[in-house]
């Protein structure tokens, strides 16, 4: 019997409305390299920093960071761009902001002289071709809003979500049978062979260390044997959509069924660009599943301001609760329509149920993990494990928990 979705939970959140409550957790964040799926970037004495801003980001965040970087003796310099002010729009949020290199060419000229660059207007690096700079600047984007900033996310021990990806990877790694079901309707089966499985971890050992990332964890997508049903309404990197389901034969999309103005979006882009071909993808088109992703840290939460803002700050509010524990967010696409925009676009699936060769992995979108007696021993190190290792927060999921 499937198991109904926990009710609706959200912290309360204080709203911060001066830049001096960020300013402790700032000179925290620019005073060292944070791990992966944590926020920041150590600037040094003497650096050349570029803060690229616009009027839609997190003022107090620009603020509280540009403060810090000057603490540290570093040279700042910052460039103010108009944004996309009042673009609320996930879909086109996702198209504009996302993959689509939108800065000015000038910003990229400034970059060239940079040892560090920030990027509060939303841009997001490994998925958008930026041009190639000679310099080799440290390059990073800011996907926060001021309550994100200065949430539990960013304190919580790093030794602990370290140990729930070590013990969550070991129920996944080398599955080649995997059933991959969610509260909206996901019905996926994945096969993935043994040199499917090789490749993937040798990707990740080279830039890693390890056959995984820590804080999100991935299956070897694309394959050619993901079959079934997907089924989502929230892009990752832009909010809310009508509920769209997506048909998947031999790992491409064969069918789209809903998401209103989205699902138009992908019918039509993906005619479009039948014939466009990427490295990453078995074959043409750009209707691919291209990431599985499942993160792991159970205190992470969406920011519950995202209603009143737009652009660059709306699309950090919304995308940050992907990096909850058992949340899965998947690309679709990855097809380069020019030098500067690559189609790609990612989903969220929350109450997920993942079902491997060694057994179930996440149940209904709670990570087994989090009750494994080792992971439990090493958060009691920290403090209360019922607290560190329960989701500090639960989505409200339109025609699942909520009306």
């Amino acid at each position: 019997m499937v198991k109904k979705a926990p009710a609706p939970r959200m912290p309360k959140v204080k709203k911060v409305k001066s830049v001096e409550e960020l300013m402790p957790m700032a000179r925290h964040m620019v005073s060292k390299d944070p791990p992966n799926m944590y926020d920041g970037i150590e600037v040094k004495k003497g650096q050349r920093v570029l803060v690229v801003n616009d009027q839609t980001a997190d003022q107090l965040v620009f603020q509280a960071f540009s403060t810090a970087i000057k603490e540290r003796g570093a040279h700042l310099t910052v460039i103010d761009l108009e944004g996309f002010r009042n673009l609320k729009n996930a879909g086109e949020l996702v198209d504009s902001t996302f993959s689509n290199a939108w800065y000015p060419a000038w910003v990229w000229e400034a970059a060239r002289e940079a040892d560090v660059i920030l990027l509060c207007a939303f841009l997001k690096p490994p998925h958008t071709p930026l041009p190639r700079l000679p310099n080799k600047p440290v390059l990073d984007n800011l996907e926060l809003t001021a309550d994100l900033m200065i949430s539990e996310h960013q304190t919580y021990p790093v030794e602990i979500r370290d140990a729930i990806d070590a013990v969550a990877w070991e129920k996944i790694a080398g599955s080649r049978k995997i059933k991959w079901t969610d509260l909206e309707g996901t019905d996926l089966e994945l096969k993935f062979s043994e040199a499917e499985w090789k490749t993937h971890s040798e990707r990740f050992v080279k830039r890693t260390g390890l056959p995984y990332m820590h804080g999100h964890l991935q299956l070897p997508a694309p394959s050619v044997q993901i079959n079934g049903v997907f089924v989502s309404s929230s892009l990752t990197f832009g909010g809310l959509i009508p509920r769209i389901t997506l048909t998947i034969e031999k790992g491409q999309i064969v069918n789209v069924k809903g998401g209103g103005a989205f699902g138009q979006r992908l019918k039509d882009s993906f005619k479009t660009h039948a014939g466009l071909t990427s490295p990453a993808c078995p074959g043409p088109g750009i209707n691919w599943l291209t990431t599985i992703g499942i993160c792991t840290n159970p205190r992470v939460r969406r920011s519950p301001f995202v209603d009143e803002l737009s652009g660059s700050a709306r699309v950090a509010a919304w995308t940050f609760g992907h990096r909850r524990a058992g949340i899965f967010h998947s690309s679709v696409g990855e097809g380069y329509v020019s030098a500067t925009h690559k189609l790609i676009r990612h989903m969220d699936n929350y109450f997920n149920t993942l079902v491997t060769d060694k057994g179930t992995a996440i149940e209904n979108g709670h990570m087994l993990a989090l009750d494994d007696p080792r992971v439990r021993k090493i958060a009691s190190k920290y403090g209360d494990p019922d607290k560190l290792l329960t989701e500090a927060w639960i989505p409200e999921v339109p025609g699942v928990n909520a009306p």
